[in-house]
């Protein structure tokens, strides 16, 4: 148990420690600088959401060991856990990305539609 949940820890701590080396001329860096509505760049964004789904698979593979075993009192803390934490990274995720994520893909496909219409 106590393997597994160190495993879990560091896999969530990890992507912010790699989040956080950037570039000194990193265009998004400087961008967040001086727009304070953005907290995390489109890279970013991503991480936080595969951690979101890397969180939920193993909460969810916790909750088939409680089916199986309902008197493990640590299985039980370890969902809980990871709901818990991947209910904060989907907050995280909707506050400061969802728009972002959602206005670069409505970019993206005005650009194609702009291209289409060149053709």
């Amino acid at each position: 148990m106590k393997k597994t949940l160190l495993a879990v820890l560091a896999i969530t701590f990890s992507s912010s420690l790699i989040a956080d080396h950037h570039k000194a001329g990193d265009k998004h860096k400087d961008s967040r600088m001086h727009h304070p509505n953005h907290l995390l760049n489109f890279k970013e964004c991503k991480e936080t959401k595969d951690a979101v789904g890397e969180l939920l698979l193993l909460a969810d593979a916790s909750w088939k060991q409680i089916e199986n075993n309902p008197e493990n009192k640590e299985e039980w803390a370890k969902a809980g856990f990871l709901a818990e934490l991947s209910a904060n990274y989907s907050t995280v995720y909707d506050v400061w990305c969802k728009d972002m994520v959602n206005k670069r893909v409505k970019m993206g496909m005005m650009k194609k539609k702009k291209e289409s219409k060149k053709d």
